[in-house]
């Protein structure tokens, strides 16, 4: 992870989601790196509730979603994000690790940002020809996160 996000003009995220965020956090918090320690990791609601055991106090103390007050919406009936479909989205994104493993990180960033918009031109083409009238709207939150989502096998 340290590695990734010292290459130049790449900024580190302020929260990661991913499933095996529990044993990541404890590793995090073992090592005494402070570079690390500013950064928020939490685990998936559906998985914390159904795949992990709610006893799991640790889990449940330090990787919980709702410990974090600055993801969820300022009305407090949702999260800014969807964590749900970031897990489809990186399995899908997961379909061209084996193009992808050995390139450096511009052309991997070139390379799937690609996939990203042909996927949504076939995205948008296919609704449009079930007379959907798809439109692509801006999104702009109020406070922005910058979060990425790993999933581990």
């Amino acid at each position: 992870m340290k590695v990734s996000f010292l290459v130049p003009e790449v900024t580190k995220p302020d929260h990661f989601v991913y499933y095996m965020t529990c044993k990541a956090k404890q590793q995090v918090l073992k090592s005494g790196d402070p570079w690390r320690r500013p950064v928020s990791m939490s685990i998936d609601i559906w998985c914390l509730l159904n795949k992990h055991k709610t006893m799991h106090n640790f889990c449940q103390q330090y990787c919980n979603l709702a410990a974090f007050p600055e993801l969820k919406l300022d009305d407090g009936t949702g999260w800014w994000f969807n964590t749900s479909i970031a897990e489809q989205t990186n399995v899908w994104l997961g379909s061209f690790h084996s193009m992808v493993w050995e390139m450096l990180l511009i052309r991997c960033n070139f390379f799937l940002d690609e996939m990203v918009h042909l996927c949504n031109i076939n995205t948008m083409a296919t609704l449009k020809s079930w007379k959907h009238e798809p439109n692509v709207y801006s999104f702009q939150p109020q406070q922005h996160i910058e979060t990425f989502v790993v999933h581990l096998q």
